[in-house]
């Protein structure tokens, strides 16, 4: 296996900024893991699509570029199917063809960009739907000790966009595969709505009761093309911050001046998820651009930072960081980056 040196990346970064790596190499087999031993001193960044990845400067290490394939159904009885895919799969091929196969579960994850290697990783969420709510366990590769491991997905830390992945052993361990629980009988939830989007009135304009697996999955990826610019022309990675996660009293001061504020409480129902992007919106922070830079042109979607042709990082770093600083002075509240900023 082949290591390159200066390898450009802007066709692998999901702002498509000019930058190169030290060093490159794709990961297609377990065997090639091996190549990384010797670079274990070296900073090494695991890349996926690069579609959650933002880098601001040329980077000084290995970039390991992760293609591991395969779709294996590994047991099934007459309610479930567990299914071992490659990292390197498309995450929304991978959703179609379970939608295909009629396995549910994934449906309200589809249009998602990135590989499966990387969902665990900020478990992603849409519509209701975390990955953590269909993860079995996940197989990897620790560099510094040349050992597999696996983790249940009780020893994956999932939280809301949050893993163990992403902070204790980020960039420690590659994910090689990953282990769903799929049903064969799917209960669906389509209660998402927000001021601007409903997925179960779209799914009431284009389906017919009994909704199947596929009106679900078709509902959601109209909905998503709408929200979100398409990231194969422009460059972007969808939502650049997270929605904060707030106490009762916090919420009660946003409420006195934003009455119309939808929230979403967490599973424990001590704190409540705030919508940023439309908190971003009422700031004047919709569809606004300077420069190169600007959010995406949709109500609600202030979150959305999109490269419009020929910005730096830099440019794209200052943009998110007064994004920062003006949400901050308005609501006394962080705002923190869902984007890997390398």
């Amino acid at each position: 296996m082949k290591v390159y040196q200066n390898y450009p990346l802007k066709d692998l970064n999901a702002f498509k900024v000019e930058v190169k790596t030290k060093y490159f190499v794709v990961i297609s087999n377990s065997k090639d893991l091996k190549v990384l031993k010797p670079y274990a001193k070296e900073k090494i960044y695991i890349l996926g699509n690069g579609t959650n990845t933002l880098f601001t400067k040329n980077f000084d290490g290995v970039v390991a570029k992760i293609n591991i394939k395969g779709i294996k159904i590994k047991s099934e009885n007459k309610n479930t199917v567990k299914i071992q895919v490659g990292s390197g799969e498309n995450w929304h091929e991978f959703v179609t063809w379970a939608v295909e196969h009629n396995f549910g579960g994934t449906e309200n994850l589809a249009l998602i960009p990135g590989q499966v290697g990387s969902s665990p990783i900020q478990n992603i969420g849409a519509y209701g739907t975390e990955l953590s709510q269909i993860l079995d366990s996940l197989k990897t590769y620790e560099i510094e000790t040349d050992k597999e491991r696996t983790f249940t997905k009780y020893e994956c830390g999932f939280s809301y966009r949050n893993s163990i992945f992403k902070h204790e052993l980020k960039n420690k361990f590659i994910i090689t595969s990953v282990t769903f629980i799929l049903t064969k009988n799917p209960v669906f939830d389509i209660s998402y709505t927000s001021p601007y989007d409903s997925l179960s009135r779209e799914l009431e304009n284009s389906s017919t009761k009994p909704y199947t697996i596929k009106d679900v999955y078709d509902s959601v990826v109209k909905i998503r093309k709408r929200k979100f610019p398409d990231w194969i022309k422009l460059g972007t990675a969808g939502s650049f911050f997270l929605n904060p996660m707030v106490n009762k009293k916090k919420l009660s001061e946003i409420k006195a001046k934003y009455p119309d504020m939808q929230i979403f409480y967490a599973s424990n129902g001590e704190k409540i998820k705030l919508p940023a992007g439309w908190l971003l919106e009422q700031i004047g922070w919709g569809a606004r651009r300077i420069g190169n830079v600007g959010t995406f042109d949709y109500r609600g979607q202030a979150l959305v930072v999109v490269n419009y042709g020929g910005a730096t990082p830099q440019e794209i770093l200052s943009f998110t960081q007064q994004m920062q600083k003006d949400f901050y002075s308005h609501f006394d509240i962080r705002l923190e980056p869902e984007v890997n900023i390398v």
